[in-house]
């Protein structure tokens, strides 16, 4: 069975990540899942027989146990896809939600223009959303700011607020209703940073859509309400980020127990471990084999 891990190294000073077998009913998603994506991991899961990059989890509230009930950081797409692929069982890197390593930002989202066909006219259309222009990408980044919107659109002809939003359950609504316009018919590129003019030159003609900062206490009490975000808003980084465990899909689709499974897998670790199997980067890293 190949779980060959990879993470860390032993002349590092740094504990082994926690890795822990839970059962996929205890898993709660904090986003939607990509459609798209997802079916693409079906096809994978199904053809190399083998879950690679375990999601990355934390438990639902401080001090439960994750085997119990856990919310995914990283990975809504995997488990979903797991699930459809039969999955019982999946292998999870627990980590805690009060290392300030871990970190939580928000994606933005540069919608390409399609047939001439703003964004901000779609969601003008929209009997779902609320909306209201202002004149400067400044004073809607503001209002959001204040959380007294639930996203901000940015194009030429200035800003428009999707609104209210002080409640995040609320705002999870409004904002699916939102992506819902252009997720699956336009180009979406997530970025971090830059204004439109600049954004328009590298990919041309779009709208800027711009979400609000969640907090991480917010995304548990989301998570624990049944709330989904929609996908790609939610950004965590996860330092030590374990690759490559190569966790066989028959394995965790067997009936052995969670316990059984969960011994088997610490002792592989182990195993890795003793045989300097294990390598981590300290540094950021590209890979060009994604």
């Amino acid at each position: 069975m190949d779980l060959s891990v990879q993470p860390r190294a032993r002349r590092v000073a740094r504990p082994l990540p926690v890795l822990r077998i839970i059962e996929m009913t205890r898993l709660r998603l904090h986003e939607e899942p990509d459609p798209l994506r997802v079916e693409r991991l079906v096809t994978a899961f199904r053809r190399d027989g083998v879950l690679r990059n375990p999601p990355v989890v934390v438990p639902t509230s401080a001090g439960a146990r994750p085997e119990e009930s856990a919310v995914v950081l990283d990975g809504a797409n995997r488990v979903t896809a797991l699930r459809e692929a039969g999955a019982t069982h999946v292998a999870v890197q627990v980590v805690s939600y009060d290392d300030p390593e871990v970190s939580l930002s928000t994606w933005r989202h540069f919608v390409g223009e399609r047939d001439g066909d703003a964004l901000r006219d779609r969601a003008a259309r929209s009997p779902a959303l609320p909306t209201a222009s202002v004149k400067r990408a400044g004073e809607a980044v503001d209002t959001l700011a204040r959380r007294a919107a639930a996203a901000a659109l940015v194009d030429g002809r200035g800003a428009m607020l999707i609104g209210p939003g002080a409640d995040p359950l609320a705002v999870t609504g409004l904002l699916r209703a939102l992506v819902a316009l252009y997720q699956q018919t336009h180009h979406v590129y997530r970025i971090d940073r830059g204004d439109l003019e600049t954004l328009s030159n590298e990919y041309g003609p779009g709208t800027l859509v711009i979400f609000p900062e969640f907090r991480k206490d917010e995304i548990l009490s989301l998570a624990a309400r049944n709330g989904r975000l929609p996908t790609g808003i939610t950004r965590h980084l996860i330092p030590g980020r374990v690759l490559r465990l190569n966790a066989p899909l028959a394995w965790l689709a067997s009936r052995e127990t969670t316990a059984a499974k969960q011994r088997y897998l610490d002792a592989a670790v182990a195993q890795r471990w003793r045989e300097h199997g294990v390598r981590y980067y300290a540094e950021p890293t590209y890979l060009f084999d994604e």
